[in-house]
């Protein structure tokens, strides 16, 4: 009975942590999207009239048009980049028989752990060191080895739930191994690659740090939105910053239902 009693208080006490971590969280949040309707210049009360003033005005801001699109580029690239090398660096530990297979899954998963100010000021320093000035291909690579851990979390777990005689079957066959990756393994895994797709473009289009340490004159939305505040904080940023949001949550939450439903449809098959 006293058991049941500390369990009850235990679930209780979790459940309001929980809610108030979400308050605290999501609460500058939501006061972003509230002033972003806000006609007045400053976020202070008394709320002035609705307005969409500041939306509009952002659309004709060409240099946070221009931004958001380099931030679309690079995202798309790094997010089919690092779901191609997760899927065969998944399949390689799933399947194959992978030397110090530990040691290297837990290199490939560092990224996740590190601080990424360290990886974007390690990389920033090596690449000068040889001579390279920082460019915009230098963001794609830093962002493509900042999002690889999650693609390769993703795609291990989905494709260590296919048996190997679905393969071995298709090997026995006269297929190569290559084609029954391609033919067989990838078809089977297309909604969990496609939900992968969207989780690394989510990180890696709202990533800052890595954008900040490797380029120099081709910005990206995050860095647009830092370089506005410091100079100055303009209401549209409530704006842009609201979008962001409700364009990044879009896309999480339907990579999040594609790899449930997955989830649920394999343990009912």
């Amino acid at each position: 009975m006293n058991n049941l009693i500390v369990s009850k208080s235990m679930s209780v006490a979790l459940t309001a942590f929980f809610c108030i971590a979400l308050f605290v969280i999501y609460l500058p949040i939501l006061v972003m999207i509230i002033f972003s309707f806000n006609s007045g210049k400053y976020q202070t009360l008394p709320f002035r009239e609705p307005t969409f003033e500041w939306y509009v005005n952002l659309i004709a801001d060409r240099s946070f048009i221009e931004s958001f699109f380099t931030s679309i580029v690079m995202a798309s690239l790094a997010s089919l980049a690092a779901t191609s090398l997760g899927f065969f660096a998944a399949y390689a530990f799933s399947k194959a028989k992978v030397p110090l297979h530990t040691l290297f899954l837990g290199l490939i998963l560092c990224p996740l752990v590190i601080p990424i100010i360290l990886i974007g000021i390690g990389i920033r320093l090596q690449v000068v060191s040889i001579g390279i000035q920082p460019a915009l291909w230098l963001v794609l690579i830093g962002q493509t080895l900042y999002v690889l851990p999650l693609a390769v979390i993703n795609l291990k777990n989905r494709i260590d739930k296919i048996p190997n005689s679905i393969e071995e079957a298709a090997i026995s066959l006269g297929s190569s191994r290559f084609t029954s990756i391609c033919l067989i393994l990838v078809p089977i895994c297309a909604p969990t690659i496609f939900a992968t797709i969207l989780l690394t473009f989510t990180f890696s289009f709202d990533e800052f740090v890595i954008a900040y340490f490797l380029t120099n004159f081709e910005i990206t939305l995050p860095i647009r939105i830092w370089t506005s505040l410091v100079t100055g904080f303009e209401p549209k940023i409530n704006a842009v910053g609201t979008a962001v949001f409700i364009f990044s949550l879009t896309l999480g939450l339907i990579a999040q239902f594609i790899l449930l439903f997955k989830q649920t449809e394999t343990q009912k098959n």
